[in-house]
């Protein structure tokens, strides 16, 4: 890297990278190919967020690396809650409820400036095309049509891994999937990224077992917890599933794919199609 600055690569994903940015910050690069709009709208996200002050990163401003979009943000010191969870199993429940006031914390600020939850699932849902049944399709655009819309800032991506314990407290990353919307849908969204996203085929099976089990204990406490520190409706949060597992069909994630069409099968049963 050429930028004046930019230190040695501290993380990657699927559409960006991170590099030490000076004493005190980061950058968040777009990987090559990656549409800048991408970028453009978590900075527009980042700002918001930050001044929102919800358990997000500080913003710093937009910048390019070697022509590729970035985002500057403070660096942020300690591990994921995720690896604090695979380094002290005994605290998951200390941590889901710690996870679950994070959550609180963000839908209680307003989310006016964001995209449209409900937009952005029925756009992932008619993306995924083919890959979700058009039964189940069908079923997902109509329930999306009739649930209550909200002004809530919404993750839309959160889980133990985008969640920094820092000195200050739990931060959450990873905004790029943000929006303006009902926290029942948010919490239908991590319920599933608890419980229902795919585990690693490389692990034994015994491994396999534990991480289910702890991944459901995690969730059954954080939703406990969530509904004792602020009002959220069961019936809603259960009514939000099918369109985010058909919406989930739209990320292409393959591993994925059998399990949750067996799951939206399931979901049509319940609904009586």
């Amino acid at each position: 890297m050429t930028t004046p600055g930019i230190g040695a690569r501290i993380d990657g994903g699927r559409t960006a990278e991170v590099f030490a940015y000076g004493a005190e910050q980061v950058v968040k690069v777009l990987r090559t190919g990656m549409p800048e709009i991408l970028g453009e709208r978590e900075a527009r996200v980042a700002a918001l967020v930050d001044a929102a002050g919800i358990g997000g990163p500080s913003f710093g401003g937009a910048t390019r690396v070697d022509g590729r979009f970035g985002l500057v943000y403070e660096r942020l010191d300690g591990p994921s809650m995720l690896e604090q969870l695979a380094r002290t199993p005994t605290a998951i429940d200390r941590l889901a409820r710690s996870f679950a006031e994070l959550h609180v914390t963000m839908h209680a600020a307003d989310g006016t400036g964001l995209l449209d939850q409900k937009a952005e699932v029925r756009g992932m849902i008619e993306r995924a095309g083919n890959a979700v049944p058009a039964d189940a399709a069908a079923a997902a655009l109509a329930r999306l049509d009739v649930l209550p819309a909200g002004r809530s800032i919404c993750h839309g991506d959160l889980h133990p891994g985008n969640v920094l314990m820092t000195s200050r407290g739990p931060v959450a990353i990873d905004w790029m999937t943000s929006s303006c919307g009902s926290p029942a849908g948010d919490v239908a969204r991590t319920l599933f990224l608890l419980r229902d996203s795919g585990i690693p085929g490389y692990l034994s099976r015994v491994r396999r077992t534990l991480m289910v089990l702890a991944r459901r204990r995690f969730a059954s406490v954080y939703l406990r917890h969530y509904r004792a520190v602020a009002t959220l409706d069961p019936d809603e949060v259960r009514a939000w599933r099918l369109p985010v597992l058909a919406a989930r069909l739209g990320e292409g994630i393959d591993e994925e794919a059998a399990a949750i069409r067996a799951e939206l099968a399931r979901e049509l049963q319940r609904a009586g199609r």
